[in-house]
């Protein structure tokens, strides 16, 4: 508890320094001051991050990134083609029940847009697992606090903290110090707008759990990397080859998947058959070494 008191000191010092130096910051930099007050945070934080890991000694293994050429490579590419076959398979319902309709997209747009969002999703994927289930889930672990309460907490993170500009307060032309403590509040203003957002919350959470599940099952970070950038080059991609209806949300999700119950069940579905190939390879070489 004391670690985790210490978590929510140094996030609200990052956000107290951060709206302090904005508008000092503004007053030379050819930015807006939403894009300036962000970047401090994110400099803050990743010192913070760095601070916190510097003296400790530990390796990428303590997080799940040790590269075993094969295993790693499998569990990248079974979480990569599970997130989009599943996907695939959810569009192709969609379009069966009338809420899509198919595109036919110029090849040079496919694959200039394809080969942008590659290289993004691997980058996302690869950041936020690192951040999500390689940090914060295995400190929460390292405080010995329970499993089945680490994955919730660590999800629940997960799926809040996209939405923490969600709420976004009017700056004006010139900003103050009182303006950097309104954006340093809005994360906090945003949770109490979770009403406007609670189908695309929820998805991420699942979304979320089947990371963590999929991290945890392999004792490698790599098929959550794989299924997270799988689903991201998806979504990031899908409007070359598919016009969504944007009907009946809740039940059938928007173009972005995870926002309605059929989406939930998919992402449910995504963690079956991820959890699948991870025990498939574990079985493969229990065999092969029983062999030896």
């Amino acid at each position: 508890m004391k670690g985790f008191l210490k978590f929510i000191l140094v996030f609200g010092g990052i956000l107290l320094a951060s709206a302090l130096l904005a508008p000092l910051l503004y007053t030379f930099l050819p930015y807006k001051f939403e894009r300036i007050f962000n970047r401090l945070v994110m400099i803050f934080s990743l010192a913070g991050l760095w601070l916190f890991l510097k003296g400790r000694h530990l390796r990428l293994k303590d997080f799940g990134l040790a590269w075993k050429k094969q295993e790693s490579r499998f569990y990248l590419m079974a979480g990569f083609f599970t997130g989009i076959l599943v996907l695939i398979v959810f569009s192709l319902l969609k379009t069966a029940v009338g809420q899509a309709q198919w595109l036919q997209p110029e090849a040079a747009a496919v694959l200039s847009k394809l080969a942008a969002a590659l290289a993004a999703a691997f980058l996302i994927g690869f950041i936020e697992e690192f951040f999500f289930r390689g940090f914060i889930y295995q400190t929460l672990r390292k405080w010995q606090w329970p499993l089945i309460l680490s994955y919730v907490l660590t999800s629940l993170f997960y799926a809040l903290i996209h939405f923490v500009s969600f709420e976004k307060p009017f700056v004006d032309a010139t900003p103050t110090i009182l303006d950097g403590l309104r954006l340093a509040s809005a994360p906090f203003l945003s949770i109490l707008q979770f009403s406007r957002y609670w189908p695309e919350a929820l998805g991420l959470f699942l979304f979320g759990l089947v990371l963590n599940h999929a991290a945890v099952k392999a004792g490698s970070l790599y098929p959550a990397i794989g299924l997270h950038a799988g689903c991201v080059l998806y979504v990031k991609t899908d409007d070359l080859f598919l016009l969504f209806q944007e009907k009946q949300r809740l039940i059938y999700a928007s173009g972005k998947f995870y926002d309605g119950l059929l989406g939930w069940v998919f992402l449910i579905l995504m963690g079956v058959f991820l959890t699948f190939w991870i025990k498939f390879y574990q079985s493969r070489q229990r065999s092969s070494a029983c062999g030896h």
